[in-house]
């Protein structure tokens, strides 16, 4: 009887030594790259070194080891092909959820673990190396910022002299509400503060609601708008209201170029010039404190014609006869006239001036040198 010799089986680590052997040799490079990847991307999020470095560490090798422990005889095999296969994976990942940073964080990273020294410039060129990144996605879109609004410090309080009105718009187009009264009626519309504006502006329409008629007397101004020069009416409103603080017998330019889809007309300086201004841009108000030593002039001056006539006597004397023409229906409770002769003014004054008189007044001038021709100005008036 004869035995049977077994067959001799053919030897199997030879091919699994060579394909561990090839996929070390290829996972060594690439491992390198994105351990660098990671460890920059960490740096220049300003990471703890013990943390990044523990981070990197398992997250690129810990899952090549995880596939290597249950392998048995091709765990080199299984550890060197995962690896590979991992690091690829990372590399093609990073671009994804790190866009636009991946040659500069493989510089700082390769820079750490001493390639070329100190001397990132080894690290530079091999990050110079790499394909092109792949625009696959875009930065992380930054959040919006909620809106805190400032807490705000009580408001100073205010005198019977002082009212503060809310403002809209920026710079030199703020909206102020003002309240017009007039024949029993009444209506609070929203006006520019306009400093540039000598008077308050508006449209016919307006005026007509409100009840205000025109006269054959009323005089004409020359106004200087956005759009050139314009002749004007200027019409007496009986009361305007900036809040609880009123000013009476308010001269009106009737403007229809002045209205605007936000504002009605403009609120000029014979208004606005009777208070010192304050904008509190915090709290988005003008504050209005009433003038102790403002007067009416600008509202007074165009219904109050002045005139003068000079009389010079032997030895120097000169005598000045100042007439003021009321063509308002408003008594002028008081008139200051400014005579001016070269670099000297006097100040002449007339009271009490009934609506469609004439007040006169004469006075003598002080010594001076005389001139060939005098000035003759209104320079305060009130109602």
């Amino acid at each position: 009887m004869t035995s049977r010799q077994p067959r001799p089986t053919a030897p199997t680590t030879a091919p699994s030594s060579a394909i561990s052997v090839v996929a070390g040799l290829s996972a060594v490079p690439l491992t390198v790259l994105v351990y660098s990847a990671l460890l920059g991307l960490g740096v220049h999020r300003h990471a703890p070194p013990h943390a990044l470095s523990l981070a990197a560490t398992a997250m690129v090798f810990g899952p090549a080891l995880l596939a290597a422990l249950p392998a048995g005889a091709y765990r080199w095999v299984a550890l060197t092909t995962t690896q590979l296969v991992w690091s690829i994976t990372l590399l093609l990942c990073l671009p994804i959820y790190f866009p636009g940073e991946r040659a500069q964080a493989v510089t700082t990273g390769l820079t750490l673990l001493g390639v070329g020294g100190q001397d990132s410039s080894m690290a530079r060129s091999v990050a110079d190396i790499l394909p092109a990144e792949p625009e696959l996605s875009v930065p992380e879109v930054p959040e919006a910022v909620a809106i805190v609004e400032p807490v705000l410090p009580d408001p100073v309080p205010l005198t019977d002299s002082q009212i503060a009105l809310p403002y809209e718009g920026e710079g030199r187009r703020l909206s102020v509400p003002v309240a017009f009264e007039h024949a029993g009626n009444d209506q609070e519309i929203s006006m520019m503060l306009d400093t540039g504006a000598t008077y308050t502006t508006l449209p016919s329409k307006l005026l007509a609601e409100l009840g205000v008629k025109y006269r054959d007397e009323d005089p004409i101004v020359t106004l200087h708008t956005a759009n050139g020069e314009r002749k004007a009416r200027i019409v007496l409103m009986e009361r305007v209201w900036l809040g609880d603080l009123a000013l009476d017998n308010v001269a009106i330019a009737v403007c229809e170029e002045c209205e605007s889809s936000d504002n009605k007309g403009l609120l000029g300086l014979n208004v606005s010039g009777n208070f010192n201004l304050f904008i509190d841009a915090d709290r988005r108000e003008v504050v209005f404190t009433r003038r102790p030593t403002s007067d009416r002039h600008l509202d007074v001056s165009p219904f109050l014609h002045t005139t003068a006539t000079f009389s010079r006597f032997p030895g120097g004397r000169i005598e000045v006869r100042v007439r003021m023409d009321n063509t308002s229906e408003h008594t002028v409770d008081r008139a200051v006239a400014r005579v001016t002769c070269r670099e000297e003014s006097w100040q002449v004054e007339l009271t009490d001036i009934q609506p469609g008189t004439q007040g006169q007044h004469r006075t003598r001038l002080p010594t001076h040198v005389p001139c060939e021709s005098y000035r003759i100005a209104l320079d305060q008036a009130w109602w």
